[in-house]
């Protein structure tokens, strides 16, 4: 009998997707357009909350506050709300979660409209959302099983995930823009509006009860997923990389204001221009993981767009035209987006069913440790320079990204099953 290659196989199950790929699925498209509307809505709760602590206090310091709080919070929940997804309905903590998101950010427009708003509320209101953030976090991740087949797995991952890059391009204009027609307090009835809709589109999906295997239910605890993450070295390398990742290579996206003014001399509108260039890589990078289809090497293709990324930013840092920042900037942020995605996708296929959501919820502090990353490399950057900082966090990430390629064999060999 001819022995068939198991990566011949996963390509060729690989090649049976559905020509539109996850969206395909009729549950996980309600589920896609249902994340499309409250990621634009958080865009007004950035831009808004940035505007309203800025109008209270007039004051540089109480404009990272409502960030730093919404962001310790969230950090430290979202491994206890992992376990919480595991034992819970994720549709149901999902709308749950989100309405009463809503519920807090038309309390906050209230407030604000009637001119009652207090800073010590706008602190209330951030670390509400913050410890609501948490819950919804790994539920978002752990649900994804339940709407698509496993064949559509890093399909459904990059479709989602290009909700946020997309909206990074142009969220923030539409959200500035209609604070500066409508007011800040208004601003926020959209949000808030914006996510009750998106909660009552995803409490009208349609879920089939997720299949796991009675040897895989698991009773150990809150931690149980940390110490899954440890006891299996290519979650240990995968996460370890994008937590690297997170808190020394995205370090520049806090202190590109200062590459805006005073190294560039680009003003705001430079300012913009790199956001929007990293945006258009990111999302462009998120679409080429569904167009590619990787199968083969997914590892190694994994760490070469981390290394990659790294030199990338660190280029930049050492930039002194916009053009040529811009570039860099879109080019990193194509394959950060890659290697990030590539990194869920795995997690998503090889965790288990009863773990999922406290090892997700492990996955998902990647996105709330830029804020921790962006404190270190403002206070070096006080001493040395942003340019050096910058660019010693990308280097970083780069070297280690080449250790865990060496260190880990499970990462090179990997070909996560289709």
């Amino acid at each position: 009998m001819t022995r068939i290659d198991p990566i011949d196989r996963a390509a060729a199950r690989a090649a049976e997707l559905p020509s539109r790929g996850a969206l395909s699925y009729p549950s996980y498209r309600r589920f896609w357009f249902a994340s499309l509307v409250f990621i634009f809505a958080i865009q007004f709760r950035f831009i808004g909350a940035g505007w309203l602590v800025h109008q209270l206090t007039d004051s540089p310091f109480w404009l990272g506050v409502p960030g730093i709080i919404s962001a310790v919070i969230t950090i430290l929940l979202t491994v206890p709300a992992g376990a919480l997804a595991d034992r819970v309905d994720t549709q149901r903590l999902l709308v749950a979660g989100r309405a009463l998101t809503g519920v807090t950010h038309l309390a906050l427009a209230a407030l604000t409209v009637s001119g009652l708003v207090e800073v010590w509320m706008v602190l209330v209101w951030a670390a509400a959302t913050g410890a609501l953030a948490a819950v919804t976090s790994p539920a978002q991740s752990a649900i994804l099983p339940r709407l698509i087949d496993r064949r559509a797995m890093a399909s459904a991952v990059a479709l989602t995930s290009s909700i946020w890059n997309g909206m990074r391009v142009i969220g923030p204009a539409a959200a500035g823009l209609l604070i500066a027609a409508v007011g800040i307090g208004q601003a926020f009835v959209v949000t808030g509006v914006g996510y009750l809709i998106s909660a009552v589109m995803v409490a009208t999906i349609a879920l089939e009860p997720l299949r796991t295997d009675e040897g895989d239910q698991d009773s150990g605890g809150v931690f149980a997923g940390v110490r899954y993450v440890f006891a299996n070295r290519i979650f240990l390398a995968t996460i370890g990389l994008s937590f690297l990742s997170s808190i020394f290579g995205h370090s520049y996206v806090v202190l590109l204001p200062i590459f805006s003014d005073e190294i560039l001399h680009a003003g705001v509108q430079g300012f913009g221009y790199m956001e929007a260039a990293a945006g258009v890589g990111a999302l462009l990078g998120t679409l080429s993981i569904v167009r590619l289809r990787i199968q083969r090497h997914t590892g190694g293709v994994m760490v070469g767009a981390a290394v990659l990324f790294g030199l990338c930013i660190a280029a930049f840092a050492g930039s002194r035209s916009l053009t040529l920042s811009m570039g860099l900037l879109f080019v990193g942020a194509f394959f950060s987006s890659v290697y990030l995605n590539l990194g869920m996708t795995t997690l998503q296929l090889l965790v288990p069913d009863a773990l999922r959501g406290r090892v997700m919820g492990v996955w998902g502090l990647t996105w709330f440790l830029t804020s921790a990353g962006g404190f270190a490399a403002a206070s070096i950057a006080e001493f040395l320079g942003a340019p050096f900082a910058v660019a010693l966090g990308a280097l970083s990430v780069s070297a280690f990204a080449v250790v865990v390629y060496l260190a880990f064999s499970e990462l090179r060999n990997l070909v996560p099953p289709a």
